[in-house]
């Protein structure tokens, strides 16, 4: 979204600097020549390869990856957009061309709806990079056509300008702030919902999508009629929206999926319709259209960037998201204020009226602030997210738990007798325990371990380590790695000797094949949680033959595929068959003393370790939904493919 805003700002501020030269041929000619010269930037080819190197400024990394993919075609796409309506209001004279606005938020809506459901199951990267390219060469050329037909027009759109000139077009001084500000605000709305809904509700795959659409929904019902957005219907239900929201901020995981769902979108559609609508309301004449976008641009920049890295640094808590409310309701008094119309009472009265549910909304803010957290040991935000520590009472014993959003990281019972045995999805009897407790080196019943772990946790997998074993965890989050040694004690009494690396731990352990070649492990545990899903790069088939580089002929891979929404089954087995391993499933139920079932596959070719009583014992059959083939590759992957 940070990209997103600041490069539609720079196409913005460029198409505002073109619209002002007098010469109507020049901005044609010059506009015409960028369109040709982006068609050598295209991104041939979207696929990206690994980062071998480890970064501590991942927000940038991510930055640079996309300038260096879409960034020149996307800044001369997003300059374009403005020109078109510009050059419309003149060869229209009187007709305002803010529909074509609208018009074009239709396309990006079928566009992010298309992606997930039709463009990713069916194309891999690179033809998905080739599509995108064509696409681009086929719309340059349509604006070429349409710029050639008004260089031939060129006589009556420079009449159009004069005409615009002498004609007088006044605002309030106050109101270019104020689109800059709605616009501000909208983004703030639309990134902080998101961010609230994906840490309450668990994790859904494509649930992010659901409070873009609304975003862009709002901008396609404003912009195409000023009669869809009745000010104040519209701000009575925000109202009552926004006292939700508060109650949203501090209990919004008491209630179910559903409920959640709808109530964080009737908030973000409600906001954002005051928003835009009362962006549309305050819209120039068309002759001030490009200066119109452009402190719209520079409002959902500053809207991205508070909300990416300002509040980020200065936020424990996701606080913009209640702030956004509260400035929303602002916003609506101020357009209040400045708007020429006349109303039913004086506009003072009418301010005062609606200041009363701002400080309503404040007050209730404050007071459940003050009984907030009151289980929490420790909170940390960062790039990753929001990750807590919390303290619980189940069935009579106290828990500590490492939380990320919704998905527990690892459980620890802070009762003295049992905290040193490991809980929820690493307890005794799964397979990851089978593991670290059944393997037998080849050859030396007496040698020590040597295992790797992808993702740290709570750091509860090191209760299982013996003298002289070695266990390395990889971890992405330095938070992660902070709270697992100062408030669990798994890490510190563990009898192996353990080391923790930050950094990705695929990039990690190809840097390390690079460098210093095979690592050795005789187990290697994947168990890196993305909300509720194990990240895509770690279930391709090069990762997997990246982790036999790491691994011993004879070791063991151990996949965590416990998961709410995604049925990894079908393909971590598939992966087994195409490095020519055998994979065996484990899946420990849920009972009175662990809420959580716990799934694990794992891979290997020892038939010695697959053979002892307790594994044969242990396995679980492969459930019918695992028989298909699929398979994917750092080109291709479906989320569809594996949805429950």
């Amino acid at each position: 979204m940070l990209f997103f805003q600041g490069f539609l700002l720079l196409g913005y501020l460029y198409a505002h600097g073109l619209s002002q030269l007098q010469n109507i041929k020049h901005q044609l000619v010059i506009h015409g020549g960028l369109l040709l010269v982006s068609i050598l930037f295209l991104p041939y080819s979207l696929a990206i390869s690994v980062n071998t190197s480890v970064s501590a400024t991942p927000l940038f990394d991510i930055l640079i990856i996309l300038l260096s993919t879409v960034g020149v075609p996307y800044f001369v796409l997003s300059a374009t957009g403005p020109l078109v309506q510009r050059w419309q209001s003149l060869a229209a004279r009187d007709k305002l061309p803010y529909k074509l606005y609208s018009i074009s938020n239709i396309g990006s809506l079928l566009a992010l709806l298309s992606y997930p459901f039709v463009i990713e199951p069916w194309l891999t990267l690179v033809n998905q990079g080739w599509a995108w390219t064509i696409s681009y060469v086929i719309l340059t050329s349509l604006f070429l056509a349409l710029i050639w037909q008004l260089y031939q027009q060129s006589q009556h759109l420079g009449a159009s300008i004069k005409h615009e000139q002498s004609s007088q077009f006044n605002e309030s001084k106050w109101v270019p702030l104020l689109w800059l500000c709605l616009s501000a605000v909208g983004v703030m709305l639309l990134v902080s919902t998101t961010n609230a809904m994906t840490q309450n509700i668990p994790p859904v795959p494509f649930l992010w999508i659901l409070p873009l659409c609304l975003y862009l929904l709002t901008f396609i019902i404003c912009f195409h009629s000023p009669k869809w957005y009745v000010r104040w219907y519209w701000f009575a239900f925000f109202t009552l929206s926004a006292f939700a929201a508060i109650l949203m901020f501090f209990i919004g995981s008491q209630f179910d999926i559903i409920s959640q769902t709808l109530m964080y979108s009737f908030i973000l559609f409600s906001a954002c319709m005051i928003c835009h609508g009362e962006l549309v309301h305050l819209k120039p004449h068309s002759n001030k259209l490009t200066k119109f976008y452009l402190y719209m641009s520079l409002g959902g920049f500053l809207g991205s960037v508070f909300v990416s890295i300002i509040a980020e640094r200065v936020f424990v808590q996701f606080t913009e998201f209640p702030l956004a409310i509260f400035a929303t309701t602002l916003l609506f008094m101020l357009c209040i204020a400045v708007d020429k119309a006349k109303l039913r009472f004086p506009k003072v009265v009418v301010q005062s009226v609606l200041a009363v549910p701002l400080g309503l909304l404040i007050y209730l803010f404050m007071l459940l602030q003050g009984q907030f957290d009151q289980h929490d040991v420790a909170s940390k935000r960062n790039f990753y997210g929001l990750l807590k520590v919390v303290d619980v009472k189940v069935s009579g014993q106290q828990e500590r738990r490492l939380i990320d959003g919704t998905t527990s990281h690892g459980t620890q019972i802070l009762n003295t007798e049992q905290h040193a045995i490991p809980q929820s999805y690493y307890r005794e009897d799964t397979g990851v325990a089978l593991a670290l407790e059944s393997l037998i080196p080849v050859g030396n019943s007496f040698e020590p371990l040597n295992v790797g772990l992808i993702g740290l946790g709570a750091g509860t997998l090191a209760a299982y380590g013996k003298p002289q074993e070695y266990y390395h965890f990889y971890e992405l989050n330095p938070a992660v790695k902070t709270f697992a040694e100062q408030y669990f004690s798994y890490i510190e009494q563990s009898k192996a000797v353990v080391e923790i690396s930050l950094g990705d731990g695929r990039a990690l352990l190809q840097q390390e094949a690079l460098e210093f070649g095979s690592q050795g492990y005789d187990v290697l545990v994947v168990d890196a949680f993305s909300g509720d899903a194990i990240p895509t790069h770690l279930l391709t088939q090069e990762a997997f033959e990246l982790y036999w580089v790491h691994l011993k002929e004879q070791g063991v891979l151990a996949l965590h595929i416990s998961n709410t929404h995604l049925d990894l089954k079908a393909l971590t087995r598939t992966l087994a068959k195409s490095i020519d391993k055998q994979a065996v499933y484990f899946k420990s139920e849920a009972n009175d003393e662990n809420t959580n079932d716990a799934e694990w596959v794992l891979i290997t070719n020892n038939q010695q370790f697959l053979s002892t009583y307790k594994v044969k014992k242990l396995i679980t059959p492969w459930p019918e939904s695992s028989n298909k083939t699929l398979l994917w590759t750092d080109d291709y992957s479906n989320l569809f493919s594996v949805l429950k």
